[in-house]
């Protein structure tokens, strides 16, 4: 049996009752369906059914299917808005509907229209075909709209579509309206979370015809906006879908998209579902010297808000073409900004999207920066990629292509690809570059020139490569090539390697070298810092200082200036220092990624409350390869402390003579001593030290604490060294006590577990 099964139609149509009846759904007739459907299937896919296995498995089935008949107009509108008219439609549709669920519903100038197919299924056996089973309708994918002509025989032709998405959790539409001087056009999800919250996502955008015209050759050809209720953005998505141009597509219109479906569902995977999370901005597209139907250069412009968390999207498509020139020039442009605080990063993507120039060349490449400025700050710029072999961590960038240019049409005998590159990092600048060339008529002859440079800042190093061949082959058979290849590295000393191959169809000649110019030391790093002196500076940064708020809810302050660089802290404070260049507590072997020599820590003697931050041991401990993998990338360390001041002596008992005065008010009017109102001093300061008490429960015990792993070192035959707040602490050490020492968590080291025999 070829196409779906009956059994996975039965399968859909429970799914889709289940979402919409929820508790209500009827479980009996549903599991008497699933049955026959699995009966259909069994003798459909036997080699030989007979004839009467073949009726009774359909009589089966249709007497199942019958029995949810009132559900059937359910099934169909699951997951579709509620339309005037949608119902009837439905409502028409039965079991035995051969060509499923069709018509079109009127609603003033828009004309809805709906289409599914139903699921024929007729097997075969010894040569015959039994009669077919005509299983039911399937749901209509989508809504598609058109506009009637509102005047005369004119009109305004526009349409778009409502489409349901995969597992009915909601629905997709898009929508677009030519209204003479204007033209809009829009797209929107609303869909279901788990737990039943509307996630919904809007893209709306009107464009003027012809654009609104500024000054300087300026104008206006775009505005509109973008707007997301528990939607989130997804960065790895966006940067990927502008190295594929879907997200300038999808936002700006800037090109046309594969289907309605591709685009609803780019937009999903842009901004995905989060509850809590919000997306809103505004775009618009300007262009300069527009000509006719085109511009010189335009540009689509969005900024994109993610709340509460602040991040910061900006897209945009540059391109740029020479009007009433088609193919002479065509750039485009894709670019994302990022702009992330929780994660301390900063970040720009680009791609040449569809370029092409002369009408026989295709431009293509791909940028991107990372600026971070978190515990292991860091800068990175890259046009095209990086030195060959080079890594840019701790940055996380995706592969990119080197920019340039190659034949695109077919050059009669003639190809060529020109490429390069220019990488800056925090400690290194890269450049390089590679053309290819490749003649064909009758022999094929191939040509290339590569040159590639590395300059490493401290310790100052620099090396450089150049590659240079010519080959001749015919049929895919090389019978003649020379290659050249050579590299300079420095300094102390500066060497010079160089090889040479010439290549015939009867054998090779090679030549290598090498040579060493001058005998002095390289550059090296300067000596190590000192952890104890790094630290120092932190301390005397005023930024560090910190004064806490005061714990006091009877006392309020009033507000008063303060001077630069000094932390104004209330009697009843604390001065909190803290700093993120180095954890405390623990021995690390590097901080402000140089390596200190040896193994340092500092620990805080003053008494105070020490302070945590999430720190990453791998940028302050050397970790092997397994440590990377299996230790945590961020662990809660010390970072600095909180001090207090001294508690104040108790104050001795002393007799207070002073008289009260009682005035009492009610009903807004004065009450005298004299007026025969008596007032209970004691009931009132019982109701003011009542109102200061904590709230009185019947149990004040917690039902369930959490509390912080603590860890201990282990050494074999030894007491376990307690007392360690951090994983990282208890392995780091570990390690400075010995190799046979490790690190365990303390309920592990109060309950070993025997493994003599295991």
């Amino acid at each position: 049996m070829a196409g779906p099964s009956v059994a996975a139609y039965a399968d859909e149509f429970e799914a889709s009752l289940r979402r919409s009846l929820g508790g209500a759904a009827p479980d009996v007739q549903l599991a008497a369906l699933a049955t026959a459907a699995a009966a259909v299937d069994a003798v459909a896919a036997s080699p030989s059914p007979t004839a009467a296995e073949w009726q009774a498995a359909v009589a089966g089935w249709t007497a199942a299917r019958d029995q949810l008949a009132g559900h059937l107009r359910r099934y169909l509108l699951d997951g579709l808005p509620d339309l005037p008219g949608l119902g009837a439609l439905a409502g028409a549709v039965g079991w035995s509907s051969p060509e499923g669920l069709h018509g079109e519903i009127e609603l003033g100038p828009l004309r809805l229209a709906l289409a599914s197919s139903s699921l024929t299924v007729q097997p075969t056996a010894s040569g015959s075909t039994l009669p077919a089973l005509l299983a039911g309708p399937f749901q209509p994918l989508g809504i598609a709209a058109s506009i009637r002509p509102p005047f005369g025989d004119g009109g305004l032709p526009g349409g778009g579509s409502v489409m349901r998405l995969p597992g009915g959790v909601g629905y997709g539409g898009t929508l677009h309206i030519p209204l003479g001087a204007v033209s809009a056009d829009a797209s929107a999800v609303l869909e279901r979370l788990p737990d039943g919250t509307p996630a919904f996502l809007a893209v709306i955008g009107v464009e003027f015809l012809p654009p609104i015209q500024l000054s300087f050759g300026f104008s206006l050809d775009r505005v509109g906006g973008i707007v997301g209720v528990n939607r989130a953005m997804d960065p790895d998505a966006l940067a990927h879908a502008i190295r594929s141009g879907a997200a300038g597509n999808a936002l700006f219109a800037a090109g046309p998209p594969a289907s309605p479906a591709a685009l609803i569902e780019t937009l999903r995977q842009l901004f995905p579902s989060v509850a809590g999370r919000h997306v809103v901005g505004p775009m618009l597209r300007l262009s300069w010297l527009s000509l006719g139907a085109g511009s010189l250069v335009a540009l689509d412009l969005g900024v994109v808000v993610e709340l509460p968390t602040g991040r910061v999207a900006i897209l945009g498509v540059a391109r740029a073409q020479i009007p009433g020139a088609a193919g002479l020039i065509q750039l485009r442009l894709d670019v994302l900004g990022l702009l992330d605080p929780p994660q301390s990063l900063a970040s720009v993507d680009a791609s040449l999207v569809d370029s092409h120039a002369l009408g026989i060349f295709s431009v293509y490449g791909d940028a991107a920066m990372r600026l971070s400025w978190g515990s292991q700050a860091y800068t990175v710029v890259s046009i095209g990629g990086f030195y060959p072999g080079f890594n840019p961590e701790p940055a996380k960038l995706p592969a990119l292509r080197r920019v340039g240019m190659a034949t695109d049409l077919p050059v009669p005998g003639l190809s060529i690809r020109a490429e390069g590159y220019l990488a800056v990092t925090t400690n290194t600048i890269q450049l390089g570059a590679r053309i290819d060339a490749t003649f064909r008529l009758g022999l094929t002859a191939h040509g290339f020139l590569q040159v590639d440079a590395l300059v490493q800042f401290r310790p100052f190093h620099f090396v450089a490569s150049v590659s240079a061949g010519f080959d001749v082959s015919a049929g895919g058979f090389k019978f003649a090539g020379v290659r050249l290849d050579g590299t300079i590295s420095g300094p102390g000393p500066l060497v010079i390697r160089g090889s040479l191959t010439i290549e015939t169809f009867l054998f090779d000649v090679s030549w290598d070298e090498t040579f060493t110019i001058g005998s002095g030391p390289a550059d090296t790093t300067p000596s190590p810092p000192r952890l104890i002196k790094v630290l120092e500076e932190e301390l005397a940064k005023a930024q560090n200082l910190h004064a806490e708020t005061m714990q006091d809810p009877a006392v309020v302050l009033e507000p008063r200036g303060t001077r630069p660089s000094f932390a104004a802290v209330p009697p009843t404070g604390t001065l909190a220092w803290k700093q993120r260049r180095a954890p405390l507590g623990l021995p690390i072997d590097r901080v402000d990624g140089q390596p200190l020599g040896s193994l340092q820590g500092v620990a805080i003697g003053t008494a105070g409350t020490l302070l945590p931050e999430r720190f990453s041991p791998g940028s302050y401990c050397t970790l092997t390869s397994a440590e990377a993998l299996n230790r945590p990338p961020f662990d809660i360390l010390t970072c600095g402390v909180a001090l207090s001041p001294a508690a104040a002596p108790a104050a001795p008992n002393k007799t207070d003579d002073r008289l009260v005065d009682v005035i009492v008010i009610v009903g807004g009017v004065r009450v005298g001593r004299n007026d025969g109102v008596r007032v209970d001093l004691g009931a009132v300061a019982d109701l003011v030290a009542g109102s200061h008490a904590a709230p009185a429960l019947s149990d004040k015990a917690p039902m369930v604490t959490a509390t912080r792993e603590t860890w201990a070192t282990v050494e074999p035959g030894g007491a376990a060294a307690t007392g360690h707040a951090s994983a990282t602490s208890a392995h780091q050490f570990a390690r400075q006590r010995g190799s046979r020492a490790v690190a365990v968590a303390d309920a592990d080291a109060e309950a070993p577990v025997e493994l003599a025999g295991v």
